[in-house]
């Protein structure tokens, strides 16, 4: 690093590790691929082509050099893609949770409506035996899908009451998938767990009440333990049977465990990191006991369309009635009440990612070959990752400043000091 500053090409140099750090921000699990195309640039010089005097490209020869150049490139690149070229065929069940509303509703409209698409490529990657969507409240999901799909997509739905807090639930969800595997011999078993559901408390943490950390940990984290400790053993043993390995997707946030905290957000992202700690471990686990089961995870950024800014009014409001209650006072809407508000704007302005976007990434995590260990969603998560591997002080000031200054959109919030 210090001996290509010290040279005369900074500029050429300083553009590249740009590009560089950009690239790892979006691929941040193919990252030796970059480093070798880092190389190539330094072995291989773009800015050598032009000069007669390079003894690499005088003795093959400028156009010849430059096939080579861009032929190892594309090579480098793409080579990792090729197990992934053929997809694997959709086969056997898959069980998706959160699908109230949102990205669980999206990911299942989305596979249903796939099973029932009748075009040549669609057959040829084959269909889920059923979709099982876990909703909190069963009857208006029930009421939501019967209207949103046709009879004969509909027919691959199975809406099933899920509360992920309490193990007499998860138990009856195992058992739905259970029964319905037995009652059809064909069955190739369950062979993906996806799982979206979660709540977002947001608020100070001097006086957020520990119910809310606790209501936060127990759904985003335990929650998530506890399905996949309830699934796990129908995933093994479809598993002995299936030429591809079944999957696991759980959905972390922004930019993984690297992503920059902002202020506000201690619960939600506590809940989070924790969650990518846990799909880390698992993955291993699962490899070195030869499950044959792949752990992947989801980092959305902002993702519109979903009701999570109206959920997440309805939320605030509820913390601020809590905190008055425990303090006897609206001392904590008085220090943060403006703070919590122009976040809640700076969350309205932000155009978001499509949320179908986080049904070709749950699709691409079930049917590739290889699946990716993270698929970051949106340009915002995308970029989170670079944030976070920055010094401290830069990484907390970008932070703060993304969202309560001068680089927000909601421009810069009064009476703190950002």
């Amino acid at each position: 690093m210090v001996s290509i500053l010290m040279t005369d090409d900074i500029l050429p140099s300083l553009v590249k590790l740009g590009i560089f750090c950009v690239l790892a921000g979006q691929f941040d699990n193919h990252v030796w691929r970059l480093v070798l195309l880092y190389l190539q640039s330094k072995v291989m010089p773009v800015s050598s082509l032009s000069s007669s005097t390079s003894s690499y490209y005088y003795h093959y020869g400028t156009v010849v050099g430059m096939i080579l150049y861009v032929v190892t490139a594309i090579a480098i690149w793409y080579m990792p893609h090729l197990a992934n070229l053929q997809k694997r065929p959709k086969e056997g069940c898959v069980f998706v949770t959160g699908c109230d509303s949102g990205m669980g509703q999206a990911t299942v409209l989305g596979f249903a409506q796939t099973n029932n698409n009748t075009n040549k490529q669609q057959k040829q990657q084959g269909y889920y035996e059923q979709i099982f969507a876990g909703c909190y409240d069963k009857k208006a999901a029930e009421q939501y899908y019967d209207k949103a799909l046709t009879k004969e997509q509909r027919q691959y739905v199975t809406v099933v009451a899920l509360d992920v807090t309490k193990d007499e639930s998860v138990s009856q969800a195992v058992k739905t998938v259970q029964d319905w595997i037995k009652s059809n011999p064909t069955s190739k078993g369950l062979m993906g767990l996806v799982q979206y559901h979660g709540v977002a408390f947001n608020g100070p943490a001097a006086y957020m009440p520990m119910s809310m950390y606790q209501r936060q940990i127990e759904v985003n984290y335990v929650g998530s333990i506890r399905v996949v400790q309830a699934f796990l053993p129908l995933l093994k043993e479809s598993a002995k049977t299936h030429q591809h390995n079944n999957r696991i997707v759980l959905t972390g946030t922004g930019g993984g465990p690297c992503s920059p905290c902002p202020p506000l957000l201690t619960a939600y992202m506590s809940s989070k990191f924790a969650l990518e700690a846990y799909a880390q471990s698992l993955r291993q686990e699962m490899y070195m006991t030869r499950s044959n089961i792949d752990v992947c995870v989801i980092n959305p950024g902002f993702v519109k369309p979903t009701l999570l800014m109206a959920e997440g009014l309805k939320l605030t409001e509820t913390m601020w009635k809590v905190c008055e209650e425990k303090l006897g006072s609206t001392q904590a809407h008085d220090e943060y009440g403006p703070l919590m508000e122009h976040f809640l704007t700076y969350s309205s302005l932000q155009p978001g990612t499509h949320v179908s976007q986080v049904v070709v990434a749950a699709d691409h995590a079930l049917t590739s070959p290889v699946p990716r260990s993270s698929y970051k969603v949106g340009i915002d998560s995308k970029l989170a990752p670079i944030v976070g591997m920055m010094p401290t002080g830069m990484r907390e000031w970008i932070a703060r400043n993304g969202i309560y200054g001068v680089l927000s959109p909601a421009g810069t919030v009064k009476g703190y000091k950002v």
